[in-house]
């Protein structure tokens, strides 16, 4: 049996924690060597809590891991990333990477000199997504053309819109608006709602790519928490189309086959084992066979455990699946759609910067 993958992480806030919940849940394929806390005394309660080994070096920590995982604050990412590059340290980054125009510019300019570094972009690694990319890539919908993303905010939303359509650039034409719109309260960690209207935003952006195809970006933040505001999700190609887990697709000139992308799940009904996803079908296309099943896990740990995967599969073949330059792409369209809803009209922009092979 290999052993287990071995990371340390730096940080101690809410995502650092499911990194360590992840691997108190699947041992025999991940393990937590050790974490780097600014302040170990004020975190005694949870370093206790996981038996944590706390070091005080990023060295002493990186000779103990295969790679460390960066949980930090996203004002305090952009340095120490740098900081782990210059130390030749192997890094899986979460999001953001850079939160202001200024930091981009400043990982964009050394982005190439920085091959160890991968990011944890969770979003297409989630189960449904990774079932939709699976049936666009074995070419059933033709040539995709458009889609329509409303299921996370900003970059997140925009690297699941450069995944369908298979772009590459940050070349882009970018019209968006901000909208208000009523919605009664929610509760959310913790906190109780008020049975009274209140207002949120929403923000639209419509993404014309020079290759002619194009986005609608749609996101409210309630999405997140409020049973109110769902997800949704449509990718249109030139043989049929995706609207959310219903797929049309044409076998013939005549033909026209209708399918639902449908969850595999024990747990349920008369089911003895646990409430853990098998597989993500579409009639008889197996499009996502879950790699931690029978381990009862969330979607978001599901993708959380795929980018620990993918890091250590990246350090042994080399092949990335999303570098920082995939995440300063991301990061780039979404700060000029925050620019154009600011402005009230267009932005166009150029490619400066191309994913790394």
């Amino acid at each position: 049996m290999n052993r287990p993958i071995r990371f340390g992480i730096i940080g101690s806030g809410w995502r650092a924690e499911m990194y360590r919940k992840l691997a108190h849940l699947l041992p025999q394929q991940f393990q937590v060597t050790g974490v780097l806390i600014r302040n170990p005394a004020k975190y005694q309660q949870l370093i206790d809590k996981w038996n944590l080994t706390v070091y005080s070096s990023i060295e002493r920590l990186a000779a103990e891991s295969d790679f460390v995982v960066l949980a930090v604050s996203k004002t305090a990412a952009a340095s120490l990333l740098l900081e782990l590059a210059a130390l030749q340290v192997p890094v899986l980054a979460e999001t953001p990477t850079a939160s202001r125009p200024a930091e981009y510019e400043l990982l964009r300019s050394s982005a190439i000199d920085f091959p160890l570094i991968q990011i944890a972009e969770q979003y297409p690694l989630l189960p449904h997504h990774q079932a939709r990319t699976a049936y666009i890539q074995a070419g059933h919908l033709g040539e995709v053309g458009h889609v329509q993303v409303s299921v996370a905010h900003g970059y997140h939303g925009i690297s699941l819109i450069r995944k369908w359509l298979s772009i590459t650039g940050t070349a882009c034409e970018i019209t968006a608006r901000r909208l208000e719109v009523p919605i009664m309260d929610f509760s959310y960690r913790g906190r109780e709602a008020e049975d009274d209207l209140k207002t949120e935003q929403q923000d639209i952006a419509i993404m014309v790519f020079p290759s002619g195809k194009s986005a609608v970006l749609d996101f409210t933040r309630s999405q997140y928490f409020s049973p109110l505001r769902t997800n949704r999700v449509l990718i249109r190609g030139s043989h049929g189309e995706i609207r959310d887990n219903e797929i049309i697709r044409r076998l013939g000139t005549e033909e026209t086959e209708y399918m639902n992308i449908s969850r595999i799940q024990g747990g349920q009904e008369g089911s003895l084992e646990s409430l853990s996803l098998h597989e993500l079908r579409a009639g008889q296309l197996s499009l996502f066979q879950n790699p931690f099943h029978p381990s009862p896990l969330s979607d978001e740990e599901i993708g959380i455990g795929q980018a620990l995967l993918n890091m250590s599969s990246f350090l042994h073949t080399g092949i990335s699946a999303y570098s920082l330059a995939d995440a300063l792409i991301d990061i780039r369209l979404s700060f000029a759609v925050d620019e154009a809803i600011t402005l009230g009209s267009t932005i166009t922009l150029q490619d400066e910067i191309r994913p790394a092979k």
